[in-house]
């Protein structure tokens, strides 16, 4: 880390070039943040739209629902995909221990 901080140091010019290309990759990544926020209100709006015009009721309890039944699948999912590993792991130091 040090022979970092000296390098550009010791180069004004890398270190400006260095602090140009991460206010690019920055500013790009904040810009896809902000496309995909607004992709979403557009979704969301549009749903609204939709309901209004075929005169169902907006029910916030229905967002509720999906976001509880995606958290247990993240959960159930999560909980799967340690078991594998675990089992993975096993295997792995079995075969380290028997030495094949």
């Amino acid at each position: 880390m040090e022979k970092i901080i000296e390098y550009f140091a010791v180069n004004p010019v890398h270190l400006a070039i260095a602090l140009v290309l991460a206010f690019v990759v920055l500013f790009s990544f904040v810009k896809k943040l902000l496309k995909l926020g607004l992709v979403i209100i557009a979704i969301f709006i549009i749903y609204i739209a939709f309901l209004v015009y075929t005169g169902q009721e907006f029910d916030p309890d229905q967002f509720d629902e999906v976001g509880k039944k995606a958290k247990e699948m993240i959960n159930e999912s999560k909980e799967s995909i340690e078991k594998t590993i675990d089992k993975k792991k096993k295997e792995a130091v079995d075969s380290v221990l028997d030495g094949t």
